[in-house]
């Protein structure tokens, strides 16, 4: 997974690319630090380069979605494509996200 990072104002932007899967973790658990260090209003996952996503990389999300709940900012994954697409809809997170197209 490469992630590419930046701070727009009180916004923070996390451009993740390639694929997101169990081996990682660390570097994700490291995003979310940075996030929460940032203290942003909103969190934006751009995951139009995510190419392929696991089980574990669903469950990050998850873990996102409780910092965000924790740090009182809202989380945004956007522009999801095939494959991560597909499995988002499968795992019904438009129930618990705001997926932008």
């Amino acid at each position: 997974m490469r992630i590419d990072t930046r701070m727009n104002g009180t916004g923070f932007e996390a451009k993740l690319s390639d694929g997101l899967a169990f081996a990682d973790s660390p570097t994700f658990r490291l995003l979310l630090k940075e996030i929460v260090e940032a203290r942003p209003k909103t969190c934006v996952f751009d995951l139009s380069g995510l190419v392929s996503i696991d089980s574990a990389g669903l469950g990050m999300f998850m873990i996102a979605l409780e910092e965000a709940k924790r740090g009182g900012w809202s989380l945004t994954l956007r522009s999801p494509q095939e494959q991560v697409k597909s499995l988002l809809d499968l795992a019904n997170f438009d129930k618990l996200f705001v997926i932008e197209a």
